[in-house]
């Protein structure tokens, strides 16, 4: 610098327009700590008309050969800084600017003092020189500051991006890799991850397509994209080797291109979707568990599907306990091997769990919250087992992961499902419990609903067999059957109905009905229907009497639900020989006499349904029952089970009637049952038939 200048400043311009000094010299260091002290208390005026905010404006340099006085009273803010200016002595000058592309970014500004030597062209000409190289390693140095910073910025924002994102060099080797990455793919860093050859990260992992079949490594979207093309997003299911955990990606792969088009990168972005996918797989299973577990109405059969529903799906063993006051019912088991289920018997039957235990089955039972046991250790086997076989039998199992939860309904502990997990060394964590909790409660309410059905079956087959006669009645002179066939689920009681009584030795009565609706109000109406007929018949012989008689006393019970039935009612007098029969029908299909050599012929005329009107118009008409013939009375569930595609008229009937001819009453009675119901997938109403066949 001495040879050039007694001082040196060098200024750069800054973005919000002020002009910044970066560089103050001089040729004695003892004078540095003036500039220093003068550029802090005189900083440059950029609007200033002289020097180097003037250079730096119109971006053309500027030689003082002789610094008149003029100049620094041009410059000076103040009358203070007008005489230190004068006082530093400065006889010439130079500023010339510093150019970056076109642009002025600041300059130079060189003056002689001490020395006395005045600056010419040629000094003018070197300065400016001096000040292109600064200028461009000034730019330099700012690209690079640049390109570090953008460097620097992109691997925060690479780093702080929880997706795993690589790139691939052309030959497939990894170039890059952030953190999200190397955890991803279980290396202790990156610089591990980036020198591992391709194959050895591709042997790390047994991988599968979203359906579970295996997927070859050359149509990844990385190696796609390494071929120039644009891949769509894959679903990647895969797990380290010798690993149970299922994992699942979803993987995007773009290809950089060169000037050239050749490709330069593939970029890699792995989002992880473990905890998405099972949340699907699990809200799919439990919907399909719900579907399966509504299908039965059996508490075996349920709980039978509740074990075969989580194998293998959730566990490599389940087995599905009931309580049973202070003991447990095992009523389910299921592995994934067949051949094991013995074992699991065994091992139930010689070592059943401890009823006083506070963990296990009895400790859900009685606590009712889930115990997860996400590792089974050989200290806890050995701490459990009740004798050296005993511990030499659950070692052999192989047990690895274990879960009991409680099905629980409302306040109450039905039963435990255990989920064991062995042979696929799976480990259960949190939602595996909370998946094996949500069908648990979902079984819980299953069993529920079938014992609700079983009793309410129940109850409505004790009330049905309360409407029927429980045997039906040996009368000498006749052969008699019958058969009864409730519509639905056997949940609601039906309306048909059918009895058989006498009211003398040889007087018999012969009754078949059909009440309006089901359930408990018809169920109401039958039992009103039958013991007043039998009261009825007492004091009254015609069975046209007898109906009259029940029609009057219905429209005094069911003034407000207007209940009405149809019933034929049968008088056989068998002192008489041949037998004489009377019948009368209120609004019921009337009875079909079936003669020994196959003639037939309907018995009765049509009359009013009972229980709507005060005065019922009901008939009795008479016929001989002769030795083979044979009275058949039925409700009209008979000719109509096949509705609507298909419907019996009397004709149809007498013609099936008619070919058992001369056949006891019970065959009668199953081909008349049978011809009806065949091909019919359920019935419709309920059917009853009775056969009386003269001996």
């Amino acid at each position: 610098m001495p040879a050039l200048a007694d001082w040196c400043f060098v200024e750069l311009l800054r973005p919000d327009g002020s002009i910044e000094r970066v560089v103050m010299e001089h040729v004695d260091p003892a004078k540095r700590a003036f500039v220093v002290e003068y550029d802090e208390r005189y900083p440059l005026d950029p609007a200033s008309p002289v020097g180097s905010p003037k250079v730096i404006r119109t971006g053309e340099p500027e030689l003082i050969p002789e610094i008149p006085d003029a100049l620094w009273q041009a410059a000076a803010q103040d009358p203070e800084q007008l005489r230190i200016l004068r006082e530093v002595g400065m006889v010439s000058a130079m500023v010339v600017p510093l150019r970056v592309r076109g642009t002025v970014i600041g300059d130079i500004a060189l003056t002689m003092a001490e020395s006395g030597r005045h600056y010419d062209e040629n000094d003018l000409v070197r300065a400016q020189e001096l000040a292109d190289r600064c200028a461009l390693a000034i730019d330099n140095a700012q690209l690079l500051s640049s390109l570090t910073e953008a460097r620097d910025d992109l691997a925060a924002i690479l780093e702080g991006v929880a997706d795993a994102v690589t790139a691939q060099g052309p030959d497939g080797r990894l170039v890059y890799a952030n953190d999200a990455a190397v955890r991803l793919l279980g290396f202790a860093s990156a610089a591990e991850m980036l020198a591992a050859p391709p194959t050895s990260i591709r042997d790390r992992f047994e991988m599968l397509d979203d359906h579970g079949d295996p997927l070859p490594f050359d149509v990844l979207p990385g190696r796609r994209a390494l071929l120039g093309e644009r891949p769509p997003p894959m679903t990647v299911r895969y797990r380290a080797r010798g690993a149970a955990q299922e994992r699942w990606s979803r993987v995007q792969a773009t290809p950089v291109l060169g000037a050239d088009g050749a490709v330069r990168l593939a970029i890699n972005v792995i989002e992880d979707i473990t905890d998405l996918k099972r949340a699907e797989l699990g809200h799919r299973y439990l919907a399909e568990a719900s579907r399966v577990l509504a299908g039965s109405l059996d508490v075996q059969e349920t709980l039978g599907a509740v074990a075969r529903l989580a194998v293998p799906e959730i566990a490599d063993w389940c087995a599905v306990d009931l309580a049973e006051g202070d003991d447990i019912q095992r009523v389910a088991v299921a592995h994934v091997d067949p051949a094991r289920m013995e074992l699991a018997r065994t091992l139930q039957e010689r070592y059943p769990p401890d009823p006083r235990s506070d963990a296990g089955i009895h400790g859900v039972l009685r606590h009712g919250i889930a115990e997860l046991y996400p590792e089974i250790t050989d200290e806890m086997l050995v701490a459990a087992a009740r004798d050296a076989e005993h511990l030499a039998a659950v070692r052999s199992v192989g047990l690895r992961s274990a879960m009991i939860v409680p099905m629980r309904l409302r306040d109450e502990v039905l039963g435990a499902v255990s989920f064991v997990s062995a042979e696929s060394g799976r480990r259960f964590d949190a939602a595996d419990l909370a998946l094996a909790e949500d069908l648990a409660l979902r079984a819980a309410a299953a069993v529920e609903n079938a014992r609700l059905y079983e009793a309410a079956t129940s109850i409505a087959r004790t009330l049905q067999s309360s409407l029927l006669p429980p045997v039906l009645p040996e009368i000498p002179q006749l052969e008699i059957a019958a058969e009864y066939r409730p519509a639905g689920r056997g949940l609601e009681v039906g309306g048909d109905f059918y009895d058989v009584f006498n009211t003398a030795e040889d007087q018999w009565y012969a009754v078949i009905g059909d009440v309006c609706g089901k359930g408990a109000e018809a169920a109401a109406v039958t039992a009103l229907a039958r013991y007043t007929i039998r009261a009825a018949a007492v004091r009254r012989r015609s069975p046209s009497a007898i109906l009259r008689w029940l029609s009057d006393v219905m429209l005094q019970q069911s003034e407000d639900d207007g209940r009405f039935c149809t019933i034929a009612c049968a008088h056989l007098d068998v002192g008489r020989s041949p037998a004489r029969v009377t019948v009368a029908c209120g609004g019921h299909p009337l009875p079909l006499l079936v003669r020994s050599d196959g003639a037939t012929d309907e018995v009765g005329a049509p009359g009013t349904l009972l229980g709507l009107v005060a005065h019922p118009d009901l008939q009795d008409r008479s016929a001989e029952l002769r030795p083979g013939d044979t009275l058949v009375l039925y409700t009209d569930g008979l000719t109509e089970a096949g509705a609507p595609a298909r419907v019996w008229a009397p004709e149809d009937l007498a013609v099936t009637a008619s070919a058992t001819a001369g056949s006891p009453a019970a065959v009668t009675v199953d081909r008349l049952v049978a011809a009806a119901l065949e091909s019919v997938p359920r019935v419709r109403d309920d059917v009853a038939v009775l056969a009386l066949r003269a001996l």
